[in-house]
């Protein structure tokens, strides 16, 4: 009788082991990025069309995804990543599915690369080549300077595209900018920058990412990010008045869409990455400024944006911008602050973009 009671109670509090362990494995769902983002997968231009050029489109978008199937494979996709989530909680206990649920505990090994291939299923936003608009308001710069002379800086037409690739096997956004710039002094530039992937998740819908970089009208390319190699943070030299590096930027604006050195009210865009505010402006202004002793060249600027939860389009902005005067001589002083602000020339075009998934071809 001894024996039987302590063979019930072993077996009963085994029993109870079980079921906590078991509790512990949820079922699959989607993730809320995947299913936020393929709400946004019908995307139109801003402008009007005629007629002729609706027929065209019609003719050329065959290979667009049809958005109903879009959904539901990003759906399998989610469902396929819950359960992913859950072999490894089955593999390695809670600890390990906490770990997992972050990319490993590590950083994803698909973030900060420029050379990254998208995969079948990933999803394109592509703006297709698009002409710029000349901005006044707070950007016209048509007057002339005390000699007469104009202070225009660009001439002809200014093209960009804006190709932005959301990876959701890999977590990653990753994208390009191509440049056209044509400038008055007879300097024409044409450029593809690969921009550093990034990791995305839940926390970061709506998906609002930056690709800002400087193109010399010296060498028509796109200035290093780097001295010899080696990278700032890493003992290499840092941007200055001193070189022509890329510049630090300035902080992202997050009262409105728009990349600028100005915010909206027309006030001079904020520097305040590691505390050399005063530094990376007039590094900048050096950078972008055509007068006498500037280095000439000119800031490309794009913006991508992805719906929320709330199923809206999404947008992308492309920009080239310059300065008409001459550097600040020393840090810049509060009459060279006004006068950069009155000098800046703006070219920029806002745009929708369409939703399409890659299938082994890159868009032409």
């Amino acid at each position: 009788m001894r024996n039987l009671k302590i063979f019930l109670s072993s077996l009963i509090f085994m029993l109870s082991n079980i079921g906590l362990a078991l509790s512990d494995i949820t079922a699959s769902v989607p993730t809320n990025l995947i299913q936020s983002i393929a709400t946004s997968s019908s995307f139109t231009s801003l402008e009007q069309i005629s007629p002729e050029a609706a027929n065209e489109i019609q003719n050329t978008t065959s290979s667009i995804v049809d958005g109903d199937a879009l959904i539901g494979e990003i759906q399998e996709s989610a469902e396929a990543f819950g359960e992913m989530i859950n072999e490894a909680a089955l593999e390695g206990g809670e600890e390990n599915k906490n770990k997992f649920v972050v990319l490993g505990g590590k950083k994803n090994e698909f973030e900060d690369k420029r050379d990254l291939e998208p995969t079948l299923g990933t999803i394109i936003y592509d703006t297709g080549l698009i002409t710029l608009d000349r901005e006044g308001g707070h950007y016209d710069t048509d007057n002339l300077d005390p000699s007469g002379n104009s202070k225009t800086i660009f001439s002809g037409t200014q093209q960009a595209r804006v190709k932005v690739y959301v990876d959701f096997n890999r977590k990653v956004l990753f994208g390009s900018v191509e440049s056209r710039i044509n400038l008055t002094n007879g300097s024409s530039m044409t450029n593809t920058y690969e921009g550093a992937s990034t990791n995305i998740s839940d926390e970061d819908l709506p998906v609002d990412k930056e690709l800002v970089h400087t193109v010399s009208s010296t060498t028509g390319l796109a200035l290093p990010l780097t001295d010899g190699g080696v990278s700032c943070a890493d003992g290499g030299t840092c941007p200055g008045v001193s070189n022509n590096l890329e510049p630090f930027s300035y902080d992202k604006n997050e009262a409105q869409f728009l990349n600028s050195l100005l915010k909206e009210n027309g006030e001079l865009a904020p520097y305040e990455k590691g505390g050399f505010a005063d530094d990376d402006l007039q590094d900048m202004v050096k950078s972008v400024s055509h007068g006498t002793g500037g280095d000439k060249n000119v800031i490309v600027q794009a913006r991508f944006l992805t719906a929320g939860s709330d199923g809206t389009p999404g947008k992308s902005v492309a920009s080239f911008e310059a300065f008409n005067g001459v550097p600040c001589a020393g840090t810049c002083t509060p009459a060279e602050k006004e006068y950069f602000e009155n000098g800046i020339e703006r070219y920029s075009k806002t745009v929708t973009t369409t939703a399409t998934k890659y299938t082994g071809e890159l868009p032409q």
